[in-house]
């Protein structure tokens, strides 16, 4: 049983440091935006603040 649980906890570790890697990576590769860029490529929106 000790063995079970001693492999689980490696396989929880592997994947709590994949997840940080992953999410580090997508991090760094997707530059960040404001929030006029973020509304100017969807259509039949404007950004908060912006009244005719």
């Amino acid at each position: 049983m000790m063995e079970f649980i001693t492999a689980w906890l490696w396989y929880l570790l592997a994947f709590a440091l994949g997840a940080v890697v992953a999410y580090l990576a997508a991090r760094m590769a997707i530059a960040p935006t404001n929030e006029n860029e973020a509304f100017a490529d969807v259509p039949e929106t404007r950004a908060i603040g912006d009244r005719p």
